[in-house]
């Protein structure tokens, strides 16, 4: 055994690698997979090959080895090998941060498939909070599940516009679209608490009946749309979403993702596309932008009101909901039948606004509620 063997496999290793990422790139998943898993063997035998004494090159080979296991799919192994490794401590330092790393990343991936026969598609989406109350790596944890769940909404509803589902009012997404996001905590950064969004596909399949949302074009109508949203005109986005009820959902998620008052400053999310970062950024001078090209109730011209509030009750199912209002009083309020429970229902508790015209019943009058959302908290 010597250095011309190593060499030689590794550079085999090299090359299959460069062929999986280009089957990668072509969708040819599985060839991919099948390219990793040889690469990595060839990557082993190359460090069997090598001295013990000659640590940085074996530190090099170690971490490639699992990383290609891991990318061609071969989990079991993966894990094996990582222990295998780690056990002597016999790598330079920064090699056993990578293979504890790269440990947790198999581990998670190997329950994902075990429990829900699902896998990454390598399609992650970062939100990024940043300014007001959010330090490095922290933040208040309403304020972080508000935002989180609120994107997630988003998502959901962007999946069932690609899927060209009907429009859902209530209950929760279709049952195939529930295990298409994963969310994480990633890495903390100055000023800043990110979340990872990691899209999944099932791990086998359906060869005549192939899912209705690929997560793929899922990101990308996502990112379209809030470009769209931040830099395009009415009628782009008009265009780009010509379903007004579809339009008006995903305008309103929107808007209970972006910054207001003094809490949060800015969202930012973020992906890397074709080796390229695309970047969105929400701010609290959004809003306008929102209220203007978000689609109105069409209703008879009555007289309309708005009233401010916090809003204490609803139910959707019966169209009503209940307001504190910042005098002290309270109001019961009727509402359009297709207002959105994943819209208004993260506002119970909530400082909002609501809007719409006054009806009269049995001599008195009552506010049916067109729009709502939520106004800016100290």
């Amino acid at each position: 055994m010597g250095v011309p063997q190593v060499n030689d496999r590794h550079t085999t290793a090299q090359e299959l690698s460069a062929r999986a990422a280009a089957s990668l790139a072509g969708g040819r998943t599985q060839e991919a997979q099948n390219l990793f898993a040889e690469a990595a063997e060839h990557e082993a035998a190359a460090l069997a090959a090598v001295p013990t004494d000659r640590i940085r090159t074996r530190s090099v080979l170690a971490v490639s080895v699992a990383s290609l296991l891991y990318k061609g799919a071969r989990l079991d192994e993966a894990e094996r090998a990582i222990f295998r490794y780690l056990a002597p401590g016999e790598f330079e330092g920064w090699a056993d941060t990578q293979l504890r790393e790269l440990l947790h990343v198999v581990s998670d991936e190997r329950l994902l498939m075990n429990t829900l026969a699902r896998r990454y598609t390598g399609e992650n989406i970062t939100v990024s909070l940043r300014g007001g109350e959010i330090g490095a790596g922290t933040g208040p944890l309403d304020l972080i599940l508000e935002k989180a769940t609120a994107f997630r909404s988003l998502l959901y509803r962007m999946a069932e516009w690609v899927g060209s589902y009907p429009l859902r009012h209530r209950g929760l997404p279709p049952k195939d679209l529930q295990n298409l996001v994963q969310a994480r905590a990633t890495e903390a950064a100055v000023g800043s608490y990110k979340l990872e969004i990691r899209l999944t596909e099932p791990v086998q399949p359906r060869l005549f009946e192939p899912p209705r949302v690929q997560p793929a074009e899922l990101s990308d109508r996502l990112f379209n749309f809030l470009e769209c949203l931040t830099a395009g005109t009415s009628k782009d986005l008009e265009d780009l979403v010509p379903q007004s009820d579809y339009r008006k959902a995903l305008l309103q998620l929107t808007r209970n993702i972006v910054p207001g008052g003094k809490r949060l400053r800015e969202v930012g999310i973020y992906r890397t596309k074709n080796d390229r970062l695309q970047s969105v950024y929400l701010t609290d001078a959004l809003p306008p932008r929102i209220r203007e090209v978000i689609p109105k109730q069409e209703l008879p011209s009555e007289e309309r009101k708005s009233y401010r509030g916090t809003l204490r009750a609803l139910h959707l199912d019966r169209n009503w909901l209940e307001l504190a209002l910042e005098d002290g009083g309270h109001i019961k309020c009727n509402t359009v039948p297709d207002m959105l429970d994943d819209v208004v229902g993260p506002m119970v508790n909530r400082h909002v606004l609501v809007t719409g015209p006054l009806r009269q019943k049995r001599g008195k009058s009552r506010l049916l509620v067109s729009e709502i959302e939520l106004l800016d908290e100290e």
